[in-house]
């Protein structure tokens, strides 16, 4: 599944995270072993597992979340919110100035071919995450000490969100399980043959629950850290796209219940300390990735890729939507502004033409060459509007309606309580789920489960955009609608 660019990317790194942890096996020792193994696999849990003590599980676990915050080595390829501005790039309600640089091929769907270099890192990431994940989990036995089986829980999580991505990106959402979908690997990488999308959507789930038992006494230090409640979420998100509603509703109202809704709409979203945040990354000094990171292609205020006339913006059609008295309409410029002018009080004034509808939702530590802001992976609010929706799909329109009222009645001091039912409540609930969650990676993902194609030819005002990208039609089922396995993948087999 992955080969070995893996060492040549990450595996230094890892090998320091370990040495500066005091794990007794060399980085010499993990060299030989991948030079005739390639993978991280029994010879090395075997190794792991004699060192008798947990701060290697730990430096393992904290070099699988580093590579969740850093991802790749190239511009466009920093982490899972690398991921999350691409799969927004590719729905209905983010648009980008220009078509030639990084992104580009996301917005334009020129990446979805056997050969891309976006593809293959969409691939080879996730697998990566699996490796190690199957590192750790074959290393503990399942008598293991408690303090041991905490990291075996949080790599079944890993593992379970890593299958859950894939089967989405290179498989129709609605296909059926009998459709061939992608390799389940459990540690031996020897050159298994796709399994089927329902062999797929179990082994997610399997691997979910598992992790989910698994840290239910667990507390966490910090949100950097996995706990019950970011499995949650993710069963939440696993559970709507697969339609248990019962369930759906479960996990999300336990995940939006790990945070609180932020009454502060315009904080730019760089913080771990919100209120809101479930899981995220911190960013410092010594780790930010500077112009290649989340903020340099996402925000106009910081200086970076966005702020270089590499707008990205809101679909006209959707802000538009967003009532006036709703501070998210804050989260996008209400007019063309010039160079100077201060667009967040309290921040830079941008060295940069803002066109309308510019995006002003991510601001890090405002001021140019600044990149120092947290990345943030889930918030609890998604996980209200996952509540209401799946309330809403069981019927209990009263009780959809509440939820939708405790996340909007902040949002905006004059909502008034929906009073639609049926098919009209799950509309508004959708409308608001495409406002409120804007750039956090989940739309396209949504748009599958939903089946609903892409459709930028709706009369939208693209201000920056010209050319076939910014008019691009593609139905819910085309092949462009998911990734063909990457060519080396299939020359490895």
């Amino acid at each position: 599944m992955i080969h070995t660019k893996y060492i040549k990317m990450r595996f230094n790194k890892i090998c320091t995270i370990v040495l500066t942890s005091l794990f007794i096996i060399s980085c010499a020792d993990f060299d030989r072993d991948f030079a005739d193994e390639e993978y991280f696999t029994a010879s090395h849990a075997a190794a792991v597992a004699g060192s008798g003590s947990t701060q290697g599980l730990k430096s393992l676990d904290g070099a699988i979340l580093a590579y969740f915050r850093d991802g790749g080595s190239s511009t466009d390829e920093f982490g899972l919110k690398a991921i999350d501005m691409g799969m927004d790039l590719k729905g209905n309600d983010m648009d980008m100035s220009s078509a030639t640089t990084w992104f580009a091929f996301y917005q334009n769907y020129d990446n979805v071919t056997v050969s891309s270099n976006d593809n293959y890192f969409l691939w080879e990431f996730f697998y990566k995450v699996i490796n190690q994940a199957n590192g750790i989990i074959n290393t503990i036995p399942d008598d293991a000490a408690a303090e041991s089986l905490i990291y075996k829980s949080k790599s079944y999580a890993y593992r379970g969100l890593a299958y859950f991505y894939l089967i989405r990106l290179y498989q129709h959402t609605k296909s059926a399980d009998s459709a061939e979908g992608v390799p389940i690997d459990f540690g031996d990488f020897v050159g298994q043959p796709n399994s089927s999308v329902g062999e797929v959507k179990n082994q997610i789930e399997t691997d979910l629950k598992a992790a989910y038992d698994g840290l239910a006494d667990y507390s966490r230090s910090s949100v950097e850290e996995l706990d019950a409640s970011v499995v949650a979420a993710f069963l939440a998100r696993y559970y709507l796209t697969y339609e248990n509603w019962s369930d759906a509703e479960k996990y999300a109202d336990e995940a939006a219940n790990a945070g609180t809704i932020s009454s502060d709409v315009l904080h730019g979203f760089d913080e771990l300390s919100l209120s809101e945040v479930i899981w995220g990354a911190q960013v410092t000094d010594t780790t930010t990735e500077v112009y290649a990171s989340w903020f340099s292609h996402i925000s106009q205020i910081n200086d970076g890729y966005s702020g270089w006339n590499h707008f990205k913006l809101g679909n006209s059609n959707l802000v538009d939507a967003i009532p006036d008295t709703d501070l998210r309409k804050g989260w996008f410029a209400d007019d063309d502004y010039g160079p100077g002018v201060i667009l967040v009080p309290g921040t830079w004034g941008h060295y940069n033409i803002t066109p309308k509808y510019t995006s002003l939702k991510f601001i890090a530590e405002p001021g140019p060459g600044v990149f120092t802001g947290d990345y943030i992976y889930l918030r609890n609010t998604e996980f209200i509007l996952t509540k209401a929706e799946a309330l809403a799909r069981q019927g209990k329109d009263s009780d959809a309606a509440d939820a939708l009222y405790e996340l909007n009645s902040v949002r905006d001091p004059s909502y008034v309580k929906s009073t639609k039912t049926g098919q009209d409540l799950i509309d508004e609930i959708l409308l608001y789920r495409r406002i409120e969650l804007w750039g956090d990676g989940v739309s396209f993902f949504d748009m599958a489960r939903l089946g609903v194609g892409l459709n930028r030819n709706d009369g939208r005002v693209n201000r920056v955009q010209a050319g076939p990208g910014g008019t691009l039609v593609i139905p819910a089922l085309d092949p462009k609608m998911i990734y063909p396995i990457p060519q080396a993948e299939t020359d490895a087999k």
